[in-house]
């Protein structure tokens, strides 16, 4: 490849290394010169053949050795060059081989070559982290060892709300030393110059050249919790609206009869009225004491114990059910009585949690049921014989049931209760190809089997 200009810095070191090449280039080939030099006078030939044939060695010794200096530093220069470019981020320079077998160049060109790779991955990585920082609504600040903040994403700037520049700053004056201290592990009221409320807090350590940095990240709590809070108010005055609506609509209506019969001096439906009426209160009652109960759920008493010898007292509980047990494995087999499944938990919530499933499927005409059990993950399968989930969006909705005599509740207190165990609770169609049915899957984590 063509050599571009030296660049200054380097040109006194490539000058250097130049004439130190031409001496050493002259030194190694002195010894043969001085010997030629000698043959040639020690010869009995006239004056100027000897002096035409001393300068034509002298020429060629001097003249190998620039060429070989100059070889030397055109190879300096171009890898310099090489260096230089990659040191500055240029990577489209590369090395002509000299021969088939000239390695060096061979070799640098490939580091050039990995290097460029490397230097485009990091720039996509940057780019991604960049386009993540600036879009994430989660507010990120980064420290230095000093608490100095070196950067800050806009939904940070937004909550700092300052027209001046705070990069540089230090965290008391932005009002952010309580934050960089506060226990992560609860959530934090704090009042920012842009914004006040309840705030999720994060922690995390990194280092840039060997210095210790903290990233901090604030979450807001308010919009997702306002959120989640009305949807579950407008899903509550719904139910709450149409179970009111059920028993005032006929007590108001059957008081403005009753008032009419009693002005015109009749009393012939006055019983059957008043009995309405308290059948009506009764049930308004009935469903006030449903909803206090759905409130008033107990924190779990835990304690180690053993999960199996609780399911196998199951199918005695609900003869009804018809329950079966059995161990999820490469085929489903029944479960052993020596099978020992020990549980961190409440037994008495854990045990309601599953009558309540298996009352679900008998009540759903599912009969008989089984009970299937994992141990790794741990995961308890309810599966019925059912006509399936009629309206799967309603499922975990307080107080709506299809049942003719149901409260509503059940669902729902099974999923408080499994998540007060770290677990989860969902419904879904039963797809092991056993026909129609509803699967209740519990799943639990490594808390639940005693990692506690």
């Amino acid at each position: 490849m063509k050599s571009p200009a030296v660049s200054p810095s380097i040109a006194p070191t490539q000058a250097g290394f130049a004439k130190q090449q031409w001496l050493w280039a002259l030194a190694g080939g002195a010894p043969a010169w001085g010997l030629a030099s000698f043959f040639i006078w020690q010869q009995s030939w006239l004056i100027y053949p000897k002096i035409l044939l001393w300068l034509l060695c002298s020429g060629a010794w001097l003249g190998a050795a620039w060429g070989l200096a100059r070889r030397a530093e055109f190879q300096q220069q171009t890898i310099g060059n090489v260096v230089e470019g990659i040191a500055s981020g240029d990577y489209s320079q590369r090395l002509r081989r000299a021969s088939a077998n000239d390695q060096l160049g061979e070799q640098i060109n490939a580091l050039v070559d990995t290097l460029h790779r490397q230097r485009l991955r990091a720039e996509e990585a940057h780019n991604l982290v960049e386009s993540v920082l600036q879009s994430i609504d989660v507010a990120i600040f980064a420290f230095d060892e000093q608490a100095y903040l070196r950067l800050a994403n806009p939904a940070a700037l937004a909550l700092l709300h300052d027209s001046q520049q705070v990069l540089g700053r230090s965290a008391a004056e932005l009002g952010l030393a309580a934050l960089l201290t506060a226990d992560t592990a609860v959530l934090s009221e704090h009042v920012f110059a842009g914004a006040a409320g309840l705030w999720r807090l994060r922690r995390l350590p990194y280092s840039v050249d060997g210095r210790e940095q903290t990233l901090l990240f604030v979450t807001d709590l308010k919009q997702v919790l306002r959120s989640e809070e009305l949807q579950a108010w407008r899903r509550l005055l719904r139910v709450l609206s149409h179970e009111v609506n059920n028993s005032l609509l006929p007590i108001s209506s059957l008081s403005a009869t009753l008032h009419s019969n009693l002005a015109r001096g009749g009393t012939a439906d006055l019983e059957e009225g008043l009995a309405i009426i308290h059948e009506r209160a009764k049930h308004l009652a009935e469903f006030v004491r449903r909803y206090a109960r759905l409130a008033r759920l107990p924190e779990p008493q835990k304690q180690l114990f053993d999960l199996a010898a609780l399911l196998r007292r199951l199918p005695a509980m609900l003869p009804e059910a018809a329950l079966s047990l059995t161990l999820s494995g490469d085929s489903h087999q029944a479960m052993p009585s020596d099978f020992k499944l020990p549980f961190f938990g409440d037994p008495v919530q854990i045990e309601q949690l599953l009558i309540n499933l298996l009352k679900n499927g008998v009540e759903a005409g599912g009969a008989p049921l089984e009970l299937r059990c994992q141990a790794q993950p741990l995961q308890l399968t309810v599966l019925d014989c059912g006509p399936g989930i009629a309206n799967p969006a309603n499922l975990f909705v307080p107080f709506y049931t299809t049942k003719a005599e149901g409260a509503g509740i059940g669902l729902v207190l099974s999923r408080q209760i499994a998540e007060a165990h770290q677990g989860s609770l969902s419904l879904e169609p039963r797809r092991d190809g056993a026909g129609q049915g509803c699967a209740a899957i519990l799943r639990f984590s490594a808390i639940g089997l005693g990692e506690h």
